[in-house]
Parts: C-alpha cells; sequence; structure tokens
C-alpha cells in the first residue's frame, strides 16, 4: 500500500444524515406506486422522487480527508464533491514521530424543550504525528482498533521504527 487515507465523515451527524433521509425519502417516494394505486402521473413522481435524491447524493458525497503518498513523501487535504476530490499535493514535512493517544470527554446535548437532554462520555483515538517544523497532523477514530491500523500503516510507510 503506497498510500494513506483518512475521511473526515459522521454519518450519524449533520448533513450526511440529512443526506441519507434525503435519499430514504426520494426512494420511498419513487416505489410507493407499486404497493399503492395512486392517480398521479408518473413524470410527476419521477420528479417528485429525484429532487431528494438528487439534494441526498450530493449532500452525502461531500466530506473532507486528507491523502498521504509514501513513495513521493506528500501529502493532500482534499474536498469531495460528487465524488470528486479536490485539493493539492503538497511535500510532506520529516515527521518525527507517531503516536497513538486516546481523548476521553463529556458530551451534553443543551436543553431544547423537544429532545431529552442527555449527558454521556465520548472516547476519540487520535493519531497524532508530529511534524519537523509545522506542528501537529491529527487523525481522529471512533474505534481503538482502527486506529492502531492506521498508526501501524503510517509508521509502516514512513518507516517510523
Amino acid at each position: 500500500m503506497h498510500q494513506f487515507h483518512h475521511s473526515y465523515r459522521d454519518k450519524n451527524n449533520g448533513y450526511l444524515l440529512a443526506g441519507s433521509v434525503l435519499l430514504l425519502m426520494g426512494i420511498t417516494v419513487w416505489i410507493t406506486p407499486f404497493f399503492l394505486e395512486v392517480d398521479t402521473p408518473i413524470s410527476k413522481i419521477l420528479l417528485v422522487g429525484g429532487i431528494p435524491v438528487l439534494l441526498g447524493l450530493g449532500l452525502v458525497s461531500t466530506y473532507s480527508g486528507t491523502l498521504i503518498d509514501f513513495e513521493r513523501k506528500t501529502i493532500k487535504k482534499y474536498r469531495n464533491i460528487l465524488w470528486i476530490k479536490t485539493g493539492k499535493w503538497e511535500s510532506l514535512p520529516k515527521v518525527e514521530n507517531a503516536e497513538l493517544i486516546h481523548y476521553t470527554y463529556q458530551h451534553t446535548n443543551l436543553p431544547n424543550g423537544i429532545s431529552p437532554t442527555s449527558s454521556y462520555e465520548i472516547t476519540t483515538y487520535k493519531c497524532v504525528l508530529k511534524l519537523e517544523g509545522k506542528g501537529l497532523l491529527v487523525f481522529d477514530y471512533a474505534k481503538e482498533k482502527d486506529a492502531i491500523r492506521a498508526l501501524g500503516q503510517i509508521q509502516k510507510g514512513l518507516q517510523l521504527y
């Protein structure tokens, strides 16, 4: 493997969740005539279902991430829109150290009168790369095994032993 890829997306929050809901709504509109008798013209059904599907696809395909090319020692921070990654390759500064840390914090949603107030601990696993003269490069993971696998891949690719 010559590249490391990390994307920043949380499928259960924000615009990715909204995109998934819109996709589901549009598909539901499209399949409803197969199960229920409707008098609506097929063109109207396709249009009413197609708009949320197109919006949903746009939202679901929008995220950001980082690519590291180990052979060329370059890095690309990109934005993905409709499955097209935009960004430019830059030289990767020398990586002095790579380590795994975990960060645990208390999450509380604000009372809003609609949803119940909840409070719980969240642990985030972070692959931290110390770059020579450039600070830190951090990749967050929800699962420890994913962070360990990513750290191993980075250490192997950059030959940090």
